[in-house]
């Protein structure tokens, strides 16, 4: 039931608002004063002073400063307590500061001192209802009657909103039942009683009576917005929200949904102007972070909008539409247990939530549970049977589920009722493909390129789909159909090239990407497919120079600077022009993080790291700065050693960004290394209360605490253990736990325990340890023998044995056990830096082959460019290696051991000088006892 509650965030407005008794009060006290012929001189002047406050009040209350006004009423609230027109004044002001208790008590009082009941109990009922007080207002009112018929009609709607509010439906009927006469608030009542039961055409014709929009006040006008909304009419449900803001615009709720309605109709900059007016007047009120994310949300600005809908949770944590964007945020990164347990905590709140139970669906459906996705469509359907996203997530979840024919079923159903929707037509044909009825497929390949052959997104589909079914001859149908129809469109071209490329013909396929890159310089999908068919040398070389004539054009994107840097990167020689090009683009792109990441890349691996923070800073403090350009500046600090402003800036992310729980954990990691283990602590134990699933921040908690107290990290990985999915870590954290103590036996104990229970091979692989470091060598052996049989094509076993015999001095070892390895994965740079590493150990050849693949695929890495340089040193490459270990030394300017090396091979090239040079910037007491050694015995031999 989507709640459309006129009274839900506010109290009523002017037209019920007795104003006219302040004015006779205070006449008739006038009067009574002129009367009286026995008053002193100290007694008129008392009886002036005590009309000071409400006359100042009220001038503060005209210029909308409303703090004074309060401080001016209630000064009139306490020297006359009885004062009718001093308790509705403080009321009045009390509503407009959002004090909604403080109005109430005071509308009460004023009552109790003889208040019109008429007029002051129906705005009571109304100010209870604002806070969420339902029940007390059918305790209260149910029965009361008032004088006046308008007046107690009016209640008998506000007692009816409440059943509505309960979903005593015949309740709510029956107070209306009893109102003497039809009020706005009556007809507004009744047409929310109508829309909670799910019955929008009655409610809407209620609306109709003309009386509904006569004189109305802001409340009635928002309801009617409210209505209209949920009815789908939105030019409607805007023009009586716009009005409703027009006579209350100091009401915040108003406000925030007026700017609510304005981004659900485009009107993206009147609802900013909206928003910031509330960011002054209520900077922590739930309304305003909630239109901050739509609007951020409308700006592209996905984290920041999610941000500021947790921000409204912390606020209100039933927030359904905020619960929903935290939701969806939750599932595009693929958090899907996160977004499950999320929105069932909140379903029974809102049973009857379309976007809810979509959303419900679609999680269960990801998590492959049929079942619970049958179930939640199956009460969807319940509320809109002709629903249509359901019904396409009903598809999908028979096709999880192995159903196909009764997916093609409900398929064949959803395009008997929508033809004009090729989605269903297009996802049909590849569940057909799918169950290998090509012939089926075939015919229905001809309706949809019919029905697409005006739109670009359904021709591409309808291409993807010919090419997967090999159907060559449709794909050069629609391409020549494409050229002759749309000849320049670059499109079109790439469309024949497609299927030329298909049918053998490389230079026709060539030729046509080109053609569309001659209509369309910067168009980048033909670029991309340029990139892909560019074999030889000459191509590569016209590859190059067709980016650089994108480059020329104003529509070049983020992209294509980015792929022609790094075309021009396997260009020897031309890293200045690299670095140009990336300058090119953060000025033409310069909200691009990525331009921003790479050009900051460039000018470290250059050794400018001034420029580098320069230009990651100006990125972070742009008006509009992305997080992840705030991110990038921390990320240099890092990288430059900074690890004090780093922290802070990282700080300020996760003040922001606390979704982010990758910058939580970094600073985690920065406050223990600057022995801040309290505040470490404090970061770790809010990422598992908010995060209760992810075992990251557990062991990272563990890990840290043990030095200090190993029992209660020991009941940290208790806790883990409860996390049923988590059980086998949280036996291994034990282990670990115990490990680190020395307690050698007990770990042991522990990894046998764990590998029991099925936490293999990396139990035995932690038992290995344990036993090497215990000294017994022999059943460590004997283990790792066990494991290589039981698990002879696990990486991590292999890899775990290679880096246990290059530890023990035996690289040829090490070599033979990573050559396998590399041998299944020959793309993956770790792998083969390992290799090469272990090879330049062992003296061998090869060596330099792998080191330079590894930096292929990894060229900033400062470990893959090191051990380049030791493979180039040991391959008489000296000028090549002492290049290299310049830029590992840029890259990571706080790592000591590639300035050993580098200040080694200086020293056998005969400059002592410049190693020496370089020893001095170590910091001496930072070294460990290894490195000081290497240090003296280096300075001996520069000296």
């Amino acid at each position: 039931m989507l709640k459309v509650d006129f009274y839900a965030t506010n109290a009523p407005g002017s037209s019920w608002m007795p104003t006219f008794m302040n004015d006779r009060a205070l006449s008739r006290g006038t009067s009574l004063f002129r009367q009286l012929t026995l008053v002193t001189a100290i007694a008129a002047c008392l009886a002036a002073c005590q009309e000071d406050p409400m006359v100042a009040g009220k001038a503060h209350l005209q210029q909308e400063n409303y703090p004074a006004a309060v401080i001016e009423f209630k000064n009139a609230v306490q020297a006359n307590p009885n004062s009718v027109a001093a308790r509705l004044a403080l009321a009045d002001v009390l509503e407009r500061t959002y004090d909604l208790t403080g109005t109430e008590q005071h509308l009460r009082k004023a009552l109790e001192a003889g208040g019109d009941a008429d007029v002051l109990v129906p705005r009571i009922s109304l100010v209870m209802l604002d806070l969420n007080e339902v029940a007390q207002v059918i305790n209260a009112f149910k029965e009361r009657r008032l004088g006046s018929p308008d007046a107690d009609s009016n209640l008998r709607a506000a007692v009816a909103v409440a059943y509505v509010g309960q979903k005593q439906f015949a309740a709510a009927d029956e107070q209306l039942k009893l109102a003497a006469t039809k009020t706005a608030a009556t007809l507004l009542a009744r047409a929310q009683l109508l829309l909670a039961q799910e019955k929008k055409a009655q409610a809407l014709e209620v609306l109709a009576d003309p009386l509904v929009g006569q004189d109305a006040p802001w409340w009635i006008l928002r309801g009617l917005g409210r209505v209209y909304e949920a009815n789908g009419r939105r030019e409607q449900a805007v023009q009586f929200m716009a009005r409703a803001y027009a006579a209350a615009p100091w009401h915040r709720g108003v406000a925030g949904e007026y700017g609510e309605f304005l981004v659900g109709s485009g009107q993206v900059d009147q609802a900013i102007v909206i928003r910031d007016k509330l960011k002054k007047i209520a900077p922590g009120y739930y309304w305003t972070h909630y239109l901050d994310a739509l609007v951020l949300s409308r700006q592209g600005r996905t984290d920041e909008s999610l941000a500021a809908a947790l921000k409204v949770l912390r606020v209100a944590p039933e927030h359904l539409p905020a619960n929903l964007i935290v939701a969806s945020a939750e599932l595009q990164k693929g958090d899907l247990l996160m977004a499950s347990k999320r929105l069932n905590k909140i379903a029974s709140e809102y049973p009857y939530s379309l976007p809810l139970l979509q959303m419900l669906a679609e999680v269960a459906i990801r998590q492959n549970k049929a079942s619970d996705a049958t179930a939640v469509i199956k009460r969807g359907l319940g509320v809109d049977p002709g629903n249509a996203r359901l019904l396409s997530l009903q598809v999908e979840n028979e096709v999880r589920r192995g159903a196909p024919k009764e997916a093609m079923a409900m398929l064949e159903k959803l395009r008997a009722k929508e033809p004009q929707n090729a989605s269903y037509l297009l996802r049909l044909i590849e569940l057909r493909v799918a169950a290998g009825d090509k012939a089926g497929a075939r015919k229905l390949l001809d309706q949809a390129a019919l029905a697409g052959q005006d739109n670009p997104a359904i021709q591409e589909r309808v291409v993807a789909l010919a090419l997967a079914m090999g159907d060559v001859d449709r794909v050069r149908q629609l391409a020549d159909a494409a050229i002759r129809s749309k000849p320049k469109d670059p499109q079109s071209h790439l469309t024949l090239a497609a299927a030329l490329d298909t049918q053998k013909d490389s230079a026709g396929a060539w030729r046509e990407v080109l053609a569309a890159l001659d209509l369309q310089p910067a168009f980048q999908p033909a670029l991309v497919a340029l990139g892909m068919m560019a074999k030889t040398p000459q191509q590569k070389e016209e590859l190059r120079e067709r980016y650089g004539k994108a480059l020329q054009e104003k529509s070049a994107g983020a992209s294509t600077y980015l792929e022609y840097a790094r075309l021009l990167q396997d260009v020897k020689g031309e890293p200045d022009r690299v670095k140009k090009v990336l300058e090119r683009g953060v000025v033409a792109q310069p909200a691009s993080t990525a331009l921003r990441q790479a050009l900051v890349m460039e000018q470290m691996r250059a050794g400018q790291t001034d420029a580098a923070l320069s230009v990651a800073q100006a990125g972070a403090a742009a008006n509009t700065a992305s997080p992840e350009a705030v991110a990038l500046l921390a990320s240099v600090y890092l990288q430059s050693g900074n690890q004090l402003m780093a922290a802070e800036t990282y700080r300020k992310l996760v003040a922001n960004f606390p979704q982010r729980f990758e910058w939580r954990l970094q600073l985690a990691e920065l406050e223990a290394a600057a022995d801040r283990k309290r505040e470490a602590a404090t970061l770790l134990r809010g990422l598992i209360t908010d995060r209760p699933s992810d075992s990251t921040a557990y062991i990272m908690l563990a890990k840290l605490t043990w030095p200090d107290n190993l029992s209660e990290a020991l009941s940290i990985a208790k806790a883990l253990s409860e996390k049923e999915s988590h059980q086998r870590t949280a036996m291994l954290l034990e282990g670990d736990l115990l490990f680190l103590a020395g307690k050698y036996d007990d770990a042991l104990q522990q990894f046998g325990k764990a590998a029991k229970a099925g936490a293999v091979p990396a139990a035995r692989l932690r038992s290995i340890q344990v036993l090497d470091k215990a000294q017994r060598g022999d059943a460590a052996e004997q283990e790792l023998a066990d494991s290589l049989r039981k698990f002879p094509d696990d990486p991590s076993v292999i890899g775990f044995a290679a880096q246990r015999a290059r530890a023990q001095g035996k690289p040829a070892v090490a070599v033979e056990f990573l050559k396998k390895m590399a041998a299944k994965d020959t793309s993956n740079p770790i792998v083969l830096n390992d290799l090469a590493w272990a090879q330049v150990e062992a003296k061998q050849p090869e060596a330099l082959k792998n080191a330079i693949r590894a930096a292929e695929l990894a060229p900033n890495s400062p470990q893959v460019l090191d051990t380049l340089a030791m493979a180039q040193a040991q391959g008489g490459l000296q000028a090549e290696a002492i290049g290299n270990l310049h830029t590992v030394i840029n890259l990571a300017p706080t790592a000591v051991a590639p300035r050993l090396r580098l200040a080694e091979l200086y020293i056998n090239a005969g400059k002592p000088k410049e190693a020496t040079q370089l020893m001095r910037a170590l910091d001496q007491n930072k070294l460990s006892v290894k490195d000081k050694e290497t240090v003296n015995r280096l300075t001996k031999l520069a000296a």
